[in-house]
């Protein structure tokens, strides 16, 4: 508990190896790959969580599944993302995580319409409003389309979301859109920097980019 509540993943995974090597336990690998994950080290993550993904794995199955999911996009095998979210959402068509991550993944490789269409999926059927509006917002943002992605995160913002990527692509698509006044305000507010002229200007001279949340 202790190494969870301050987020010591690497004491985790050190611990998780050692009950492993003694003793064989499904909820155990899944934590291992897990932290393996959090840590970076999607191919370490990838190896751990192997066995589980035989359809005879259990309860954990699809957990495992999205784990899996996430680990491709991290490791930027975009296609094989896709791939295993078709599967799972063949067996699932109302699984929001799946569309969430799906949607991500198609981002990546510029396929916006889709990436937009499986969020939308991901929203419906009731993933977080937090996750769903941000990562709608980076495809707006994606799309140079920054008034929309200010339309979409700025009531978030007001109503006391402080996701520290939500900030971002809120100030960064109030700069694209013009608004320099508000993102310095929030840019002073939120401490993102010492000195919000330069923040601006920087982002000024940025190409379209943006941060997901990939949950």
């Amino acid at each position: 508990k202790l190494y969870q509540s301050s987020n010591d993943y690497r004491a985790l995974v050190s611990l998780y190896r050692d009950y492993l090597k003694n003793k064989e336990d499904s909820t155990i690998r899944y934590k291992l790959a897990e932290n393996y994950y959090l840590l970076g080290d999607s191919k370490s993550s990838s190896i751990y969580l192997a066995p589980l993904l035989q359809p005879s794995s259990g309860k954990l199955e699809n957990e495992v599944y999205l784990l899996q999911i996430r680990n491709y996009i991290q490791l930027k095998q975009y296609d094989e993302a896709i791939k295993l979210a078709d599967v799972q959402l063949k067996k699932d068509p109302k699984d929001g995580s799946i569309y969430n991550l799906r949607g991500i993944a198609y981002a990546q490789i510029g396929n916006l319409s889709q990436a937009y269409n499986d969020l939308m999926s991901a929203r419906e059927n009731f993933i977080s409003d937090n996750v769903a509006i941000n990562n709608l917002s980076m495809l707006n943002i994606l799309n140079g389309e920054y008034g929309n992605a200010v339309n979409l995160l700025l009531p978030q913002y007001l109503n006391g979301q402080r996701e520290p990527r939500m900030i971002y692509n809120l100030v960064f698509a109030l700069v694209k859109s013009g608004d320099l006044d508000y993102a310095k305000d929030i840019i002073t507010k939120e401490r993102l920097n010492s000195s919000p002229d330069d923040l601006i200007n920087a982002l000024q001279k940025t190409e379209r980019t943006a941060q997901t949340v990939k949950r």
